[in-house]
């Protein structure tokens, strides 16, 4: 069997096996046309450099794996990257909130959350945890209406995160009236 013959063999599935990539492929890959059209924001990073669905996901399940680690500055730079490739996915603001969440980093945290809820205004994520964030920055109103919008979002508390939304709420809700009632005791009685 001659080298040629091995490098088109036909397994059992019927696929064909390529082992070397179509010659010339870098030059339909990044045309001028597509470099234009990337420049123009016709088209993103991703699809400029091909990367496919699939190994997006890849990505973003090993930057989440690194999120669980506590394996931070590696999470923040695979959903970095992420956001560079596909800047329109609001997923990878929400990942990379979280991390800056976990970090305490609450300023970084609110922008990259924000801007999930500008992405994608109809998922529960991010204004759960932009809550949290508010929550811990002490401005508990805006944290209430965050966790409020979760639990809009989701009346039939399908998303566990709704769960955590209710009793964040509730937890803003308490300090809303300790305040209060702790602003009328402070006040001298006339």
């Amino acid at each position: 069997m001659s080298d040629n013959d091995k490098k088109n063999e036909v397994p059992a599935t019927g696929v064909e096996v390529v082992k070397e990539p179509t010659p010339g492929w870098e030059k339909l890959l990044y045309s001028e046309e597509r470099k234009a059209k990337l420049a123009k924001g016709e088209i993103t990073l991703r699809d400029y450099h091909a990367i496919s669905g699939p190994e997006m996901l890849q990505m973003a399940l090993i930057g989440f794996r690194m999120y669980e680690q506590g394996k931070y500055t590696e999470a923040k730079t695979i959903f970095s990257g992420l956001i560079q490739l596909e800047p329109t996915e609001a997923y990878y603001y929400t990942a990379l909130g979280a991390v800056h969440l976990a970090e305490e980093d609450l300023e970084l945290a609110r922008r990259a959350f924000d801007m999930a809820i500008v992405l994608n205004p109809k998922e529960v994520a991010p204004f759960v945890n932009r809550g949290e964030v508010n929550l811990r920055d002490g401005k508990i109103l805006e944290a209430a209406e965050d966790f409020a919008k979760a639990v809009q979002l989701d009346p039939k508390f399908e998303d566990p995160l709704t769960q955590r939304a209710r009793v964040l709420a509730a937890a803003a809700l308490e300090m809303i009236e300790s305040a209060t009632k702790d602003d009328k005791d402070a006040k001298p009685k006339k």
